[in-house]
């Protein structure tokens, strides 16, 4: 267990992190968990006082809210109308469930799965469509667990990926509930040759975060050509965005420091491509394994059926409080940007 980073870096990523991830990926000091493709991402916990309350992503936020009545539902002009009454739902049949501990600082996190049972054994949620046979008929919600949190107090907030959730819950039929690593729990890849990269943490973070927003660029399409190119047009936008001479001169200083030190770096692209290729090693071997909750695309318009895909992806964490994704950003992040699947939350 570690302390809580409420944000996990793609695995590519881990080159701009002071983390030691990747030290004990190469020892093979790591577990892993499978992603799974719900939403939303919902929080749940019961306060010491033994009230049930769930919550939304935003419950890091500063102006964050629980949940503990169908009228805090009402009450909040920010929540979405079309979630009210599925996550009332899933809130009533969790706290008539809820078997661990009553503690104002201890909660659990999934993904949301349906909230009105599958289709015939396809439930939809986001972009990746799926089909079992393993879902009983009188499930009506469904959720993956994959965290759970421990308010340390003076230590803050301790964050446990890949733990066992749905054991903390007494059978219920309208509830089917999985943790996120069930079925990959008893595997370990073989960890082969980690690549030698260096680390990158030293770049401003305008530099990291201009990289990471040309390498989205090149999975979402909008861009084909080379960071610098990419680099030249994102500044000419930004200068041309303001009107006086003393802004636009100091925007373009901005610039001009990531292209000195994308210059005085010049084995970042071809590390970041060595974990890229190191992610696809290991993703391919969890993609051959077998499973029961069958990952499809569908695409607008489909004649021929369904598109067979892999999972979402997994996420590699040490046991303190370090984490990262590893998913094929070329299949399933450009599916999820694509207009051309259909998405669960749009149908």
């Amino acid at each position: 267990m570690g302390k809580a980073n409420t944000h996990m870096e793609h695995f590519e990523d881990l080159l701009f992190e002071s983390s030691d991830l990747l030290t004990r990926v190469m020892h093979g000091e790591v577990k892993f968990t499978r992603k799974w493709d719900g939403a939303p991402s919902i929080f749940f916990g019961v306060d010491s006082d033994g009230d049930a309350w769930i919550a939304r992503k935003g419950l890091f936020n500063k102006d964050a809210k629980k949940y503990y009545k169908r009228s805090d539902f009402d009450d909040d002009p920010k929540f979405p109308e079309e979630l009210k009454t599925p996550l009332w739902n899933t809130l009533v049949y969790l706290g008539r469930s809820w078997a661990g501990p009553e503690s104002d600082g201890y909660f659990v996190q999934g993904d949301l799965m349906f909230t009105d049972g599958p289709d015939n054994g396809h439930f939809h949620p986001n972009t990746i469509q799926y089909f079992t046979h393993k879902i009983p008929k009188k499930a009506k919600v469904g959720i993956v667990w994959h965290t759970r949190y421990v308010d340390g107090r003076n230590e803050g907030l301790w964050i446990e990926y890949g733990s066992s959730v749905k054991e903390h819950f007494k059978l219920m039929d309208e509830l089917w509930m999985i943790n996120a690593h069930d079925e990959i729990e008893d595997f370990t890849p073989n960890f082969g040759q980690v690549p030698v990269v260096g680390n990158y943490q030293h770049l401003s973070e305008k530099t990291k975060l201009l990289f990471k927003t040309y390498q989205n660029a090149l999975i979402k399409g909008t861009t084909d050509g080379s960071i610098m190119d990419f680099l030249f047009d994102h500044m000419a936008k930004a200068v041309d965005s303001v009107k006086m001479e003393k802004t636009k001169t100091k925007k373009m200083l901005e610039y001009k420091i990531v292209f000195e030190e994308l210059a005085a770096n010049p084995n970042l692209e071809s590390d970041y491509l060595k974990m890229q290729d190191y992610k696809m090693m290991l993703l391919k071997q969890f993609n051959d394994l077998p499973t029961d909750y069958v990952p499809q695309l569908v695409r607008k318009g489909f004649v021929t059926g369904p598109e067979s895909t892999d999972h979402e992806g997994y996420a590699v964490f040490d046991g303190q409080g370090n984490a990262a994704k590893l998913v094929d950003r070329k299949r399933f992040s450009a599916a999820n940007f694509s207009d051309e699947y259909v998405k669960g939350w749009s149908k």
